[in-house]
């Protein structure tokens, strides 16, 4: 076996489970809403109820009447009840009578978000499938990955959220695609270095907004900062909102804008007759 069937052969298992991935209960086309509870008595669509923060505790509040028909803990509500963030703290899923079920989200465990989640959502029954480029050998392409900039930051907003927020960079990603190079800026998140970037297939071939490439620290994959690594351009990942608009995804910065046609890796979620979920 050759060094490039490897590659087509680990291409080949990442879009099998890539596949099994968004057909999971807590898929990405599984999250229908989320949205932080700051006020008191705040609705949250679609969830029944009426959710408040709790204070000085970890987790929310909700008042509901019994034809509400939410259930915690398998109990109906009728009155008020609270879900928690962490479980040892008490119930952590809330059930909704459309089959959607309601949990806790927080980035600090101090400010607290309810998330509403579906398995048999309306874009979970669509799916059928990721539509991707045909694997091609040119864009495995070399990389030379250079530690930043000292205390370099790179400005990300968000797909919901105006307000732009400034995350350490963690590596400088030198791609060498024929005989040009392009740099793009890592930030690193959950042992990978990851890459939001834009480029000109982004709306006309594939989802608009961008895509995403993971370079793993760890593992038989592992990059390591300061050394020259094959990047594999056919692994570009959609975005979580590609497949739900209720995601808050990072957009790719200025800098990670690439002024060419990447045609490789993931272009949209798609149905049984290949259309694109929209």
């Amino acid at each position: 076996m050759t060094e490039l069937d490897a590659f087509r052969g680990r291409w080949s298992a990442w879009r099998h489970d890539r596949n099994d991935e968004m057909r999971g209960p807590r898929s990405p086309l599984a999250f229908v809403w989320g949205e932080h509870v700051t006020e008191d008595d705040q609705v949250v669509e679609p969830a029944p109820g009426r959710w408040s923060p709790l204070p000085a505790e970890r987790g929310l509040r909700v008042r509901a009447d019994a034809a509400d028909g939410v259930r915690i803990g398998g109990e109906l509500v009728d009155g008020e009840a609270t879900l928690h963030w962490l479980s040892l703290d008490g119930p952590t899923t809330a059930e909704f009578p459309d089959g959607s079920e309601g949990v806790v989200f927080s980035y600090d465990g101090e400010k607290f978000a309810l998330q509403v989640w579906n398995k048999d959502s309306e874009r979970m029954r669509r799916f059928d499938r990721i539509d991707v480029f045909d694997y091609a050998p040119e864009w495995l392409v070399p990389a030379r990955i250079k530690p930043p900039q000292e205390e370099r930051t790179v400005t990300i907003a968000h797909y919901r959220d105006p307000r732009p927020v400034d995350v350490p960079v963690a590596a400088e990603v030198v791609l060498t695609v024929g005989e040009h190079f392009y740099v793009l800026l890592a930030t690193e998140h959950e042992g990978s270095l990851t890459i939001p970037f834009r480029d000109a297939t982004n709306g006309e071939s594939s989802y608009g907004a961008g895509r995403v490439l993971d370079l793993p620290l760890t593992g038989p994959d592992a990059v390591k900062v300061g050394d020259v690594a094959f990047v594999d351009l056919n692994r570009a990942r959609l975005l979580p909102c590609a497949f739900s608009p209720a995601w808050n995804c990072p957009l790719p910065p200025a800098e990670n804008v690439l002024p060419i046609a990447i045609e490789a890796g993931e272009k949209w979620p798609v149905d049984a007759e290949g259309t694109a979920l929209d």
